[in-house]
């Protein structure tokens, strides 16, 4: 069996990883739960992204190793692609992952790769009275590192841009110690000239049809696996589920692809998966990047094992240990899948939740089924990161043998999955 260490592992890790198919192929290990769980403003400022990377590389050199994976945007990823170089042990590349997990120095690679597809933009201070030199309102602002869509919106004036970039001195305290680790890593391999990691970047707004398109690159070859269509809770900017496949015509999902493989060819990055966000503009047919993540989308790859027949973590494994990766469509047992997520969109606290015997029912009811709950009985709903205006309460992922039959068993298992919520006062 061959021994393989995953780091920062998340529940969508642990899930997918206890499969048989993994489970009685790899030995997996995990290492790095104190990053995500029990940190500290003392963790952060003692900690150095280098120092831990060589201790845990001097942990498991010797232990026979054959490869190194991390899921996560941040840091999994990073750490594992430094660890990984360190055993000398197949790699995405720290230095990509790090210029490509920073959303400025990302544009400026898609812009030399794919210029027809990237929008203009700009960087944009946030604690200063900087305003964007070029760009006209409006313009949509978000973080170089951030989490989800948390502060990041269409600016329409003065006085929205002044709002979302309003941090008290304890917010700023906080943004700056979670993002240390991060500007270490800016600081000794991104290059000279990279804005700060607590920077903004402003861009011209995009619109239209969005989509991931998943693939893995190996060896500097790309390979697409496919594309996931989002829609949205009607009038927000909240995902209701992500289905694949997505129903964009072949043609323009092929040239998706092809943008997408001259900016991860570009982009330096080997020997992993990605996922890249994109727009397509049914009324002129022009396509815009969004943001490239150079990691799997844990959340989607059951999609693909159900559709296609394998799991992106089979991918990334294979990846991880230097196998040759290969991918072929329609070899599942289902012809749709969908991630549905369930929201709420005015913070509650949770009286009780759907785990126990409900979420086993809908298991039993549909084999196979993943119920991810996010939160918890007792729990407020804004203690945890959300995107902006909504609350995640669970995520469902479901296959099915057509659309229609997706569509009709979320409607009969989102029902079975209730919560019970109480009103709260907006926290000032």
């Amino acid at each position: 069996m061959s021994r393989v260490l995953v780091l920062c592992p998340n529940a969508w890790d642990r899930e997918a990883l206890a499969r048989p198919a993994v489970r009685d192929v790899h030995e997996v290990l995990f290492a790095g739960e104190e990053l995500i769980d029990g940190l500290t403003p003392w963790n952060i400022l003692t900690f150095d992204v280098d120092r831990w990377m060589d201790r845990t590389a001097a942990r498991f050199r010797g232990a026979g190793l054959d490869g190194v994976v991390g899921t996560g945007d941040y840091p999994g990823s990073m750490l594992a692609a430094g660890v990984a170089e360190r055993l000398s042990l197949p790699s995405a590349g720290l230095r990509p992952v790090v210029r490509l997990s920073h959303k400025l120095i990302s544009r400026e690679i898609q812009r030399a790769a794919a210029p027809e597809a990237t929008p203009d933009f700009e960087a944009v201070d946030p604690f200063s009275r900087d305003m964007p030199r070029r760009l006209p309102y409006p313009y949509f602002l978000k973080p170089v590192k951030g989490t989800m869509s948390i502060r990041a919106q269409l600016v329409r004036t003065p006085e929205e841009r002044r709002a979302l970039l309003r941090f008290t001195l304890a917010e700023r305290i906080q943004k700056m110690l979670l993002l240390r680790p991060f500007q270490q890593l800016l600081d000794r391999y991104a290059g000279d000239g990279v804005a700060a990691a607590h920077y903004f970047v402003a861009e011209t707004p995009l619109s239209g049809d969005q989509v991931t398109v998943d693939g893995f690159v190996q060896r500097g070859e790309v390979t697409i696996q496919g594309v996931v269509h989002s829609f949205f809770y009607p009038g927000t900017m909240s995902f209701s589920r992500f289905q694949y496949p997505s129903p964009l015509a072949l043609e323009v999902q092929a040239r998706m692809g092809e943008v997408v493989t001259r900016v991860i060819q570009r982009s330096g990055l080997d020997n992993t998966c990605f996922n890249v966000e994109l727009f397509h503009d049914p009324a002129t047919g022009r396509l815009h990047l969004i943001e490239i993540n150079p990691r799997m989308s844990y959340q989607f790859c059951d999609l693909y094992e159900r559709v296609d027949g394998t799991s992106s973590y089979d991918v990334q494994i294979r990846l991880a240990l230097g196998q040759p990766a290969r991918w072929t469509r329609g070899g599942g047992k289902d012809r749709a899948a969908a991630s549905f997520v369930v929201r709420r969109f005015r913070d509650a606290r949770v009286l009780s939740d759907p785990g126990g015997e409900r979420t086993r029912q809908v298991k039993e009811r549909w084999p196979g089924t993943i119920v991810n709950l996010l939160a918890h009985r007792g729990e407020r709903l804004s203690q945890h990161d959300q995107d902006v205006g909504s609350y995640r309460l669970a995520i469902v992922n479901m296959g099915a043998p057509s659309l229609e039959a997706l569509e009709a068993a979320w409607a009969e298992a989102e029902p079975m999955l209730p919560f019970e919520l109480e009103e709260v006062s907006p926290r000032r």
